[in-house]
């Protein structure tokens, strides 16, 4: 399969899910007589109506909504709350013993009333970004509710969870233990609460313990009561799983410091090398002790390996270059063995090894994956930050690049191009010694002009970072827009991206990423276009129009209430 150029193929992605994506799945996929999301868009694009309602496609298309709200790719928060009060009239009863129903019929009738430890998991991790949308203590009132009913009548006896009350059969499967950790951080992240972090951990050391067969280098899918997989014939991996894992257990040690590396390199030993086909898709399966494949593919699959690249990639900084190209392969293979679908915003969800589509419909699950895959993908590729987490909210000190932190000598894209402004790396110093992250956010057109690639421009910020590290100035994180509505490449033809100033999607974008407090911040620009970014998600703005930034800097930190 030919590769396109990495960063083109990471735009042309990012326009499909704001653009494509998302509008269909807000129009068409939505019953607004409902309030609900639909299950299933048929390949034409229109709702199959007569499906019974899941609580965890509600969910998931819920932290869809607030993800991309978040990033800055659309104003959700009415949608947002309007699903989330539909989904807690018609989901949630008193009368029901664990309060949460399964499913729903398509008039909103209770259908299924089974407790399921994968449902009540996507619910948690909803409510985590409902939280981080809008801080209401409620959100984490039901959160502890939901966690005592999976710490009790759902807890397995030795960790973990039991699928669901009553109980489908007599096996134990790692994917509602796997998603309870992620909506676990997903709290932590959210709300900073300490014991969401303790259950975290706590479900780390039980993988690591009782679900990982390490002699196997395999994660079994099924397991008996005791955690152990040994015994049961036909047991098999999804190499998709095995990547999930490794992003999660990256992002534990993000939170926490943890080693996890004997983890992630038994499970990439096998996934990489029996898991992932010549055209860069995970396949579904292998049986654990033949090696016997499912040679198909699902679209989860290869998202979580690009998620588990992302995570490598920026773990291991001296394979970044590896992990990248990795991750150019498995865009392309999502891009051409899933979505060449019309119209588009389509998926094809599951195809053989021959690339012919097995599913019959598009199933709205699917979002989440998207969105998560291309969101991880864009914060390790497509900017130039060192991975952290920062527990509480400060503000940030952000700074326009052209004629703030450098003389602007038009389009500059290479190292001898760059004359650093008097005073910037003093400027820097300065605001972090005050408490504020510093931030770059700049418009960059040239890379829409043709005047330099993306790449070019993401190792100049490298490049540029590393001389003001040099001087004791540390920035946060750098973001670029490389959009323009003049481009010749169809990549970055864009003048109203969300990204491009005076839109505020990059300064949305790192609050998102670095948990800024966007009200106590601050932005210095040399443009009205900055100032009117800054304005819009109410950060304080200042014009600088030339002399010693330290001294400019000073003044505003003065001026701060």
């Amino acid at each position: 399969m030919p590769q396109e150029n990495f960063e083109e193929l990471r735009a042309r992605m990012g326009h499909w899910l704001s653009a494509d994506a998302l509008a269909l799945w807000t129009d068409a996929g939505y019953d607004h007589r409902l309030g609900l999301f639909h299950e299933k868009l048929d390949f034409s694009g229109r709702p199959i109506k007569a499906l019974a309602r899941r609580l965890m496609v509600q969910c998931r298309q819920l932290y869809v909504l607030a993800h991309l709200g978040l990033r800055g790719m659309c104003d959700s928060r009415a949608l947002i709350e309007h699903t989330w009060t539909q989904v807690h009239r018609r989901f949630y009863s008193r009368a029901l013993p664990h309060r949460w129903a399964f499913s729903i019929t398509a008039d909103g009738r209770i259908h299924d009333r089974k407790c399921d430890s994968y449902t009540l998991a996507f619910l948690l991790f909803a409510l985590a970004w409902l939280y981080r949308v809008n801080p209401d203590p409620a959100y984490l009132e039901l959160a502890d509710e939901v966690l005592q009913t999976l710490e009790g009548p759902l807890a397995a006896r030795k960790g973990g969870v039991i699928d669901a009350l009553p109980r489908p059969d007599t096996f134990l499967r790692q994917n509602p233990t796997m998603h309870w950790l992620e909506a676990c951080m997903a709290l932590y992240e959210s709300a900073g609460r300490p014991q969401d972090l303790a259950r975290a951990r706590a479900l780390c050391a039980h993988f690591s313990t009782h679900m990982l067969w390490r002699a196997q280098a395999a994660l079994p899918e099924l397991h008996d009561d005791d955690w152990h997989a040994q015994g049961i014939a036909g047991n098999w991996y999804e190499p998709g799983h095995h990547f999930e894992w490794v992003w999660l257990l990256r992002r534990f040690a993000t939170l926490t410091g943890a080693s996890v590396d004997d983890e992630v390199r038994l499970l990439l030993s096998r996934a990489q090398r029996e898991g992932v086909d010549a055209e860069g898709f995970a396949i579904d399966r292998v049986s654990i002790l033949d090696g016997d494949v499912v040679g198909s593919r699902r679209t989860w699959g290869t998202c979580e390996y690009l998620k588990a690249c992302a995570a490598e990639a920026q773990a291991h900084p001296a394979k970044a270059s590896s992990w990248r190209d990795k991750a150019a392969g498995a865009l392309a293979a999502l891009r051409a063995g899933f979505l060449s679908v019309h119209p588009s915003g389509l998926w094809r969800d599951r195809i053989d090894a021959q690339g012919h589509t097995l599913s019959a419909d598009v199933p709205a699950s699917s979002l989440y994956h998207f969105v998560s895959a291309l969101m991880e993908c864009e914060r390790a590729f497509g900017r130039v930050a060192q991975p952290a987490f920062f527990a509480a909210k400060d503000p940030a000190l952000f700074l326009d690049r052209d004629g703030v932190i450098n003389l602007d000598t038009c389009y500059p894209s290479r190292p001898e191009d760059i004359t650093f402004i008097e005073g910037a790396s003093d400027a820097i110093r300065r605001a972090k010694d005050l408490g504020y992250r510093v931030v770059v956010v700049s418009n960059q057109s040239g890379i829409a002009r043709g005047y330099a690639s993306e790449a070019q421009v993401l190792d100049l910020h490298r490049w540029m970072a590393a001389r003001l590290d040099e001087k004791g100035a540390h920035v946060d994180a750098w973001y670029h827009c490389p959009h323009h509505g003049q481009s010749l490449n169809l990549a970055y033809r864009n003048d109203q991206h969300f990204d491009r100033k005076p839109n505020p999607g990059m300064l949305l974008r790192a609050a998102l990423d670095l948990n800024i407090d966007l009200a106590h911040s601050i932005l210095i620009g040399d443009n009205e276009s900055d100032l009117l970014a800054a304005s819009r998600v109410g950060v304080r703005a200042h014009l600088f129009q030339g002399g010693n930034l330290l001294q400019f800097t000073d003044a505003v930190f003065k001026s701060a209430p």
